[in-house]
């Protein structure tokens, strides 16, 4: 084929045609914006609301995908998501509206009152967020992020990274992301809240051709977005190779340690399935009649907090508070929007975690920026530690449904998992399946990484998880590749 550089200049051919498809800044037009979510409340109203909440979301995405180092995809997209929802008599309904055209607003409010009315009563006093009449929208400046990331800058940039390892006989496959959101939420009681941010990220898995793989990522927001494209693909491309005839190991009981975006996987699952109200609603979260009582290492503390890059409010307007699910190894609180605080009776009211807009697949509160505590020693420091063991660089086929009050969890090795021969990494081992208790693992906890590494989601809104290396004595494989 062409050479990388060849192939980046018809990558960048492509993406200069996403500047004559702009529309002038759609998502970011705040002028267009304020007038449809005013008129949106108003045609609400109108049809009979008693109360009225609208949230919007506009998303512009970049992404510059590629598979044997060639580029496969170059492109943009706009996105407005408009969120109505209505209250009569007790009764709410909802209608989402994936335009801010008033015709179709005007539509979108009349159907969210249509379905109030066809609604059950709620079993819950519900009111949607008030404002004073004059809020001020929150200020954050307009977001930028590095045009090297960008669709028209990403193809140069990473065909400069896979240049040094074509002759190591290695290709990339990934995808570089960036995103630039607008939030904002109008209420019939006076509230108005507005917040733009930008994230980037990047994974590049590296290939070669008896199937070895390495991976590396990175994502940041647009105040801390430093990641080095070469530098991520020199670490792909090391543990590759370093994967290269991988031996076969009988299942059974190994010290592991787990890099952080192999935790990250972990702790998306529990996040989804044990700290929203929901889950403690249906009796099926981790912390059911556990709050305040001892679930594993006290040297584990997991919460949800917000960083300067992270909107600071919710889907409901709801500015955002900390949220502390496992309190130095002790049971904490789970996420809440404002109906299942009502519903639990919880004296904090909303903690500001109700799902995005655009959110199709949460069952219930959703967390933003995901933290575990970091603890004292480096990666190095833990792999050390290890007599024999495992080093697990990340995980896929990742399920934590088996068991969600033990946080059991299944799943698969991949892109680098390394024998640990007194202390070091010794060869690489072909993938394989563990199921663990993860409530019990950590109960066992044999050591934290103290560097906290930013991971990008892969499934849900959460955006990050910062997490550190974790050494678990005894976790459990169960199955092997072959």
């Amino acid at each position: 084929g062409r050479p990388d550089a060849d192939h980046a200049g018809r990558a960048r051919m492509l993406a200069r045609t996403l500047s004559r498809h702009r529309s002038g800044g759609r998502v970011m037009d705040a002028e267009r914006r304020n007038a449809a979510l005013a008129h949106g409340l108003a045609k609400a109203r109108a049809a009979g609301a008693d109360d009225v909440e609208i949230s919007y979301c506009g998303l512009e995405t970049q992404f510059t995908r590629f598979a044997s180092s060639r580029f496969t995809q170059v492109g943009s997209s706009w996105d407005d998501a408009v969120r109505i929802r209505t209250l009569v008599d007790g009764r709410l309904g909802a209608q989402v509206c994936a335009s801010l055209d008033h015709d179709r607003l005007g539509v979108a409010a009349a159907d969210a009152v249509a379905a109030a009315r066809l609604s059950p009563t709620l079993d819950v006093a519900l009111a949607f967020a008030a404002g004073a009449g004059d809020d001020e929208p929150i200020a954050s400046p307009r977001p930028a992020l590095p045009s090297e990331l960008s669709a028209t800058g990403a193809p140069a940039v990473l065909a400069r990274a896979f240049a040094p390892h074509r002759t190591r006989g290695v290709t990339f496959a990934g995808a570089i992301k960036t995103r630039q959101h607008v939030f904002a939420v109008r209420t019939a009681a006076g509230l108005a809240r507005d917040f733009e941010n930008a994230s980037a990220e990047a994974h590049l898995i590296a290939l070669l051709e008896d199937s070895s793989s390495g991976y590396a990522g990175a994502c940041g927001g647009a105040g801390s977005v430093c990641f080095d494209l070469e530098s991520l693909a020199k670490r792909a491309a090391d543990t590759a190779l370093r994967s290269r005839g991988a031996i076969e190991l009988e299942p059974g009981a190994y010290d592991a340690v787990l890099a952080p975006a192999a935790i990250a996987e972990v702790l998306e699952w529990m996040a989804e399935v044990s700290f929203p109200a929901t889950s403690i609603i249906e009796g099926a979260s981790l912390l059911c009649d556990r709050q305040g009582k001892p679930l594993c290492d006290p040297a584990i503390t997991i919460e949800d907090r917000i960083g300067p890059d992270d909107a600071p409010f919710d889907a409901e307007g709801t500015p955002r508070a900390p949220v502390t699910f496992i309190d130095a190894g002790r049971g904490g609180s789970p996420l809440t929007c404002l109906v299942t605080a009502a519903r639990l009776g919880d004296p904090r009211g909303s903690t500001g975690h109700a799902p995005a807009v655009t959110d199709e697949w949460s069952l219930g509160p959703s967390p933003c920026h995901l933290r575990m505590h970091a603890g004292d020693k480096t990666e190095e420091e833990l792999i050390a530690s290890v007599d024999r063991g495992l080093y697990v660089t990340r995980l896929h086929y990742v399920n934590g449904l088996l068991d969600p009050r033990n946080a059991t969890t299944t799943g698969m090795t991949r892109d680098g998992t390394f024998l640990i021969k007194g202390g070091r990494l010794g060869p690489a081992v072909r993938n394989m399946r563990f199921t663990e208790p993860m409530l019990e693992a950590f109960s066992r906890l044999g050591g934290l990484g103290s560097e906290v590494r930013d991971v990008p989601t892969w499934w849900t809104e959460a955006g990050t998880i910062s997490v550190p290396a974790m050494l678990i004595p005894g976790f459990h494989f169960t199955g092997k590749s072959r």
